[in-house]
């Protein structure tokens, strides 16, 4: 449990806060007050923790899959306990086994569907999750802090969020306008971006970049959440370089390599180059999108043309998307390669791992929202 819970929001998910709680009150989970909008209607759900694992459907092919793990004693959290696939009709069977006896439990409509939104994302981004939240809250609203990021995240993607809010609005308004004036507006884009929502004295500025009314909060959200993966693709990029260079070089070879019948080997190099292929694709992906990004905004704020930065919101609800499972997919195949070359450092492996290996991460091109 303790692995799991320290795994990263990509791939763990932990909707009752069981690692606060853990940390806090050693020999105690809690279950959040009865007012608080919570993610699941089941209070089992409430003390379960979900994660990303790779798994096999017939012994040889390896997929991206969702489980949940179940805590079965209260006294010691980190014990965890019995996990099963979080798909719902699957799900069901096993809390009516392992709570319910012969009693059947259903599980709601809402829980359903946030189950549903789970299984099919690849990563637990919670950016990507709130991508999805018109399918979550279907039947019910849930506590918008039920995708919150950590309080540290939170304020280095804010102050990328000001930096731009502050060079759009000293370019909107000019240098004869009162530094006060600028400040509240300044404060006030940031609040709508951060808040995905636009107020009053924003409205005017958005209309000057293009935006159209009905699509002013869509355009918001995934303008926060470009803003977090920039600050993700900054912060992973020594991670993804040393993958990359791995994924390409003679330790990514297996050490058996020349014991291995010639079908077996030509499989295995035809799969490593799919695993290259598919990875230096992720991370393409996600630095194009960032560029267009950068050089969208240089164009207004340098040679004051706001034309393709008024393509670039437009198109960004459909970017964000597609950067944030680049990203998280390219993240998610990152923490497998740490752990199985413990961060690049360990000999070359033989075949049987690294053959499973590429097969997970080949898996990852079929990982996309329907």
């Amino acid at each position: 449990m303790t692995y799991l819970l320290r795994s990263g929001r990509f791939l763990c998910y932990d909707p009752g806060n069981l690692d606060t709680v853990v940390q806090r009150r050693k020999t105690e989970v809690a279950l959040p007050p009865s007012n608080v909008m919570t993610l699941f209607d089941s209070p089992y759900l409430a003390k379960a923790v979900f994660f990303k694992e790779a798994y096999s459907d017939d012994g040889d092919e390896l997929s991206v899959g969702t489980r949940v793990m179940f805590v079965f004693n209260e006294n010691n959290a980190l014990e965890g306990g019995a996990s099963v696939t979080a798909q719902p009709d699957d799900l069901e069977d096993a809390l009516a086994k392992w709570y319910g006896g012969k009693v059947k439990i259903d599980l709601s409509m809402h829980d359903r569907n946030v189950l549903e939104v789970f299984c099919k994302t690849p990563t637990f981004d919670p950016f990507l999750l709130l991508a999805q939240r018109r399918e979550i809250e279907r039947d019910r609203p849930v506590d918008p802090t039920s995708f919150s990021i950590d309080a540290g995240t939170a304020e280095d993607v804010r102050a990328i969020v000001n930096a731009r809010a502050t060079a759009l609005v000293n370019l909107a308004m000019g240098d004869d306008v009162e530094e006060k004036r600028i400040r509240a507006t300044v404060q006030a884009l940031e609040e709508a971006i951060w808040r995905c929502e636009a107020n009053q004295r924003t409205g005017r500025l958005f209309q000057s970049l293009g935006v159209p009314p009905d699509k002013t909060d869509r355009i918001l959200f995934a303008w926060k959440g470009i803003a977090y993966y920039e600050y993700l693709f900054r912060n992973f990029a020594t991670d993804y370089a040393e993958f990359l260079i791995w994924l390409r070089g003679p330790q990514s070879i297996p050490k058996d390599m020349g014991s291995l019948e010639s079908r077996r080997a030509y499989r295995l190099q035809s799969l490593r180059r799919t695993g290259q292929t598919v990875m230096r694709g992720y991370y393409t992906h996600a630095t194009e999108i960032l560029k267009k990004h950068a050089d969208a905004y240089d164009a207004l704020l340098g040679a004051g043309n706001p034309e393709p930065f008024q393509k670039f919101l437009l198109a960004a609800p459909r970017l964000f998307e597609t950067l944030g499972l680049s990203i998280g997919s390219f993240g998610h195949a990152s923490n497998a390669w740490k752990t199985l070359t413990n961060h690049g450092r360990r000999p070359n492996r033989n075949a049987e791992a690294l053959e499973a290996f590429y097969r997970f991460i080949s898996t990852l091109a079929a990982s996309k929202l329907n």
